[in-house]
């Protein structure tokens, strides 16, 4: 029985403080499942008789909708607030300030809001379909899929809520249920260039006559494909081609791709190497302040192996995972772009990383930050948390290479992927930035990602040992963990440690040379051998 049910049988026979204390007390997994809403329901005070209307007159709710319409964001947040408290029971004003959060881009607000709209009526799929996107946006992946099956199971024509259920899936290593989704939203929007590469990333192909395939090449011909469109398909034809095994028509769509992107966004290693100047000259310190919980930075560049070394980490009864946190690229980082902030503002963000390390109910004494380019950062981390412990990784450089062109990121993050000299130069980069800080004492556990796959136990021994921890069993058998796994590896991962990929590049080699001579130009193949 699950915790949904127990709840549920405690509250049929009248025991509401039992039912309540299990509703507060639910995994991510079941948190905003439709079960649980409709028990907070059951669970809210009674409306006594006779104390006027239950919901907002019709002239109330058309003034609300027109201040949403029309923009005003802060006016409708003040009438709907006014309106929540006049109509306790009404799920409309918490509908009206859910819109409004969001468009004040306050997402955690939007969030609550709409659950509390939920707890009225929890039988609306649209309101579903709106939590899953705000706990998208808020990269809160675990809670994610009970909302979002909900919505595309009651709204199965609305590509929205099928495509938050397809994410959802595949983050879980659902791949059959993903790819069934990803195939619906091609067919809901026959268009959507990043629907067709979703849909091959969870399928594998066989055969040059696959339906699928026909449809994206005359798709690609068409010309009623935008630019971001386009490129998408190419990386989604590439990935076909790539399972038939013909690496020349792969390796022609994947350079099409890469091409159109980084033209279309204007990509390049540039912002990234600024980043690394700029931190190599480190402000004025705050005074050091003990960590809990310990931080565990890994770092590397994208299809190094981080994702694998997080779920080893996280798979340790003592370790917990913030997944690929944000905090330092979107706070720390701007404001040492922007100048050279005093110590009292270092050590205000310092503590706000602490606190974002420590929030969503982690409560193992480390945790993981995964969040690969990061690396930047780390002297400037080590200055301020010099108990963290920090493990970067290193792949073979044409291996490595080849993973990265042939991976469409999301948005345009990961900028240096879509070029082979770019490519070498950000491996040059990550390299000169580890020896740098190295030599000037920060302590880096560098981690080989071929020892890793080759040697696991003596490898993850090692590693535990370097950042403090005892061995257990548990960081060998993480292919059983049910976690989610919000990165390009969300697949491959729950596969466990596999040999083999490193070699997948040699298919390619006739088609590689470009980049294997940026490499060599750099001095990485002599240090890789």
């Amino acid at each position: 029985m699950s915790d949904l049910d127990e709840a549920e049988r405690l509250l049929d026979a009248g025991d509401r403080d039992g039912a309540r204390a299990l509703l507060d007390a639910l995994p991510d997994s079941l948190l905003h499942a439709p079960q649980a809403y409709r028990l907070r329901n059951r669970l809210r005070p009674q409306a006594l008789p006779g104390l006027g209307a239950a919901r907002p007159t019709p002239a109330e709710a058309q003034r609300l909708a027109a201040l949403l319409n029309g923009g005003q964001a802060e006016a409708a947040l003040t009438m709907a607030r006014a309106l929540a408290a006049r109509y306790p029971d009404a799920a409309t004003p918490h509908e009206a300030l859910y819109h409004a959060f969001t468009a004040l881009r306050r997402p955690a607000e939007a969030r609550d809001a709409v659950a509390e709209a939920l707890c009225r009526t929890p039988d609306k799929p649209t309101l579903y379909r709106d939590l899953a996107r705000t706990l998208m946006d808020l990269g809160e992946m675990a809670a994610l899929r009970a909302p979002a099956e909900a919505a595309a199971d009651a709204l199965p024509d609305d590509p929205h809520a099928v495509r938050l259920a397809a994410v959802a899936a595949h983050v879980n290593g659902a791949r059959e249920t993903a790819r069934t989704r990803f195939a619906t939203l091609t067919r809901l929007q026959p268009t959507n260039g990043a629907a067709h590469r979703a849909l091959a990333e969870t399928s594998r192909y066989t055969s040059r006559s696959d339906p699928h395939l026909a449809k994206m090449k005359k798709l690609a011909a068409s010309g009623k494909l935008s630019e971001a469109d386009l490129y998408e398909l190419e990386f989604a034809l590439g990935k076909v081609f790539d399972d038939l095994r013909r690496p020349r028509e792969a390796f022609r769509h994947y350079s099409l791709g890469n091409a159109r992107k980084k033209k279309a966004h204007g990509l390049s290693l540039a912002p990234y190497a600024a980043e690394v100047a700029r931190l190599k000259d480190l402000p004025d310190l705050p005074q050091p302040a003990p960590s809990a919980p310990m931080p565990i930075l890994v770092i590397g560049l994208p299809r190094s192996g981080t994702t694998l070394t997080e779920t080893i980490l996280s798979a340790h009864p003592q370790v917990g995972t913030a997944g690929e946190c944000t905090y330092l690229r979107a706070k720390l980082l701007p404001a040492m772009m922007a100048g050279t902030p005093d110590p009292d503002t270092l050590a205000k963000l310092r503590d706000g990383y602490r606190r974002t390390l420590a929030g969503g109910g982690r409560e193992q004494g480390y945790v993981v930050d995964k969040m690969p380019l990061n690396f930047p950062l780390l002297g400037l981390v080590h200055a301020l948390i010099p108990e963290a412990r920090i493990v970067a990784l290193d792949r073979d450089p044409m291996a490595l290479g080849w993973s990265l062109f042939r991976q469409c990121f999301v948005k345009t993050g990961n900028g240096f992927a879509y070029d082979f000299d770019d490519i070498a130069g950000a491996m040059a980069l990550y390299r000169e930035t580890l020896d740098h800080w190295q030599a000037q004492g920060v302590p880096i556990h560098r981690l080989s990602y071929s020892a890793l796959t080759e040697t696991p136990r003596e490898t993850v021994g090692a590693l535990l040992d370097a950042v403090g921890l005892p061995w257990d069993d548990a960081c060998l058998a993480f292919g059983t963990s049910d976690r989610v796994v919000a990165t390009a590896s969300s697949l491959q991962v729950r596969d466990g440690i596999y040999t083999g990929s490193d070699a997948a590049w040699q298919a390619y080699a006739d088609h590689l040379t470009p980049l294997r001579r940026a490499l060599e130009a750099r001095g990485l193949l002599a240090q890789a051998a």
